[in-house]
């Protein structure tokens, strides 16, 4: 593959990604919910996709099939799962790919690849909405076949080749042992939590968007618009990251992230009507839209080259267990107690994952908030 394709291929996988990932992860309410599901029960099943691994795009494919083709609520559960375990699986894998090409030094701009996610998020809600709205939760199935299918096409042809020479770097440290990871990057271990905590938050918001829509007054069409506005807000950030880096340290938007993602889970709990709603998510781009890129830039930039791999994994779980939790816990307090105290629930961790984050990336000690001494 030459260079200059490299970005514009990478930006197809990433989009054909996002918009699978929207169709299945942020429409699954919708859906679900007309199969005769409980919040408590899609809260489940989402949580258990965190915690599960399988074969990847194809299966998918496989699964998307099933949902179109086999009735009965047990089956239709087993298949949702499947395919929500997948999709968490290949997030890593995408991150991982997209980081390996930029350690080589291959010419690929991440952030403008991952600005092409979010615009694809947009697009995918925008039609999902709309075609959810009028042919009813059955279509979702077939716009998700589709993106897999997209999504293969794209993986199976990616060639990055190999990096322009360079000077041979000295010779690398082997890899820490788990037990030694922890021992060299003390402060690590707390940051992970302040992260499962602000995931958690954020993905209750997530992964619930039609609850909330509901409470507010709404339905699948403006939820639909809730989503497209979330993508379109994550676009400038991500493309300018390259940029904003030259500004700031990575581990500085972080911090702002975090902050971001608080504010967003105190005024939706706040948020009087669905156009309140709308305007609040500008949050997004300060919020999620940095964090996507910066932190896989931070984790990047805060451990040793042998250790790069083991602290995305440790960052990328970090992510997943957020998942979990919201899936389990947003669902079981939808259910018992309503959706105002569950955006309660979600704004209390998030504020607690943004303390925790600006109290170990204080002023001067941002390499030492990871690194032994």
């Amino acid at each position: 593959m030459k260079p200059r394709f490299l970005t514009s291929h990478y930006a197809w996988i990433q989009g054909c990604y996002w918009m699978a990932y929207c169709i299945l992860l942020s429409f699954s309410s919708v859906y679900l919910l007309d199969q005769g599901f409980s919040n408590t029960q899609i809260g489940l099943l989402l949580g258990l996709s965190g915690l599960l691994t399988a074969l990847l795009i194809l299966a998918m494919l496989l699964c998307t099939g099933g949902l179109l083709l086999l009735p009965g609520q047990a089956v239709q559960g087993g298949l949702f799962l499947s395919l929500l375990l997948l999709l968490q699986l290949l997030t890593s894998l995408l991150y991982a790919l997209g980081m390996d090409c930029v350690n080589q030094g291959m010419p690929l701009n991440f952030g403008l690849a991952r600005g092409v996610g979010a615009g694809s998020y947009a697009l995918a809600s925008t039609l999902c909405g709309s075609a959810a709205a009028a042919f009813g939760p059955k279509c979702i199935p077939v716009l998700l076949g589709g993106a897999t299918l997209l999504l293969l096409a794209a993986a199976l042809s990616f060639r990055p080749g190999t990096p322009a020479k360079q000077a041979a770097p000295p010779p690398a440290s082997p890899p820490s042992s788990p037990q030694s990871f922890w021992r060299r990057y003390p402060r690590f271990l707390p940051l992970l939590a302040g992260v499962v905590l602000l995931y958690t938050s954020h993905n209750i918001l997530m992964s619930f968007p039609y609850q909330i829509v509901q409470y507010l007054g709404g339905g699948s069409g403006e939820m639909g618009t809730l989503l497209t506005l979330q993508g379109l807000m994550d676009i400038p950030a991500m493309v300018l990251f390259s940029l904003l880096l030259r500004r700031a340290a990575s581990w500085r938007w972080v911090r702002l992230a975090g902050l971001s993602f608080f504010l967003h889970a105190l005024l939706t709990w706040l948020a009087p009507s669905v156009f309140f709603l709308y305007g609040i998510q500008i949050f997004e781009t300060t919020g999620y839209a940095l964090y996507a890129v910066a932190s896989v830039y931070w984790v990047n930039d805060m451990t040793a080259p042998a250790d790069r791999v083991q602290g995305q994994t440790y960052f990328t779980m970090a992510n997943t267990l957020g998942i979990v939790l919201s899936s389990f816990l947003g669902g079981f307090l939808l259910d018992a107690a309503g959706t105002g105290p569950t955006l309660a629930f979600s704004t209390v961790t998030g504020g607690t994952g943004m303390g925790i984050l600006w109290i170990m990336l204080r002023q001067g000690q941002a390499k030492a908030a990871v690194q032994q001494g």
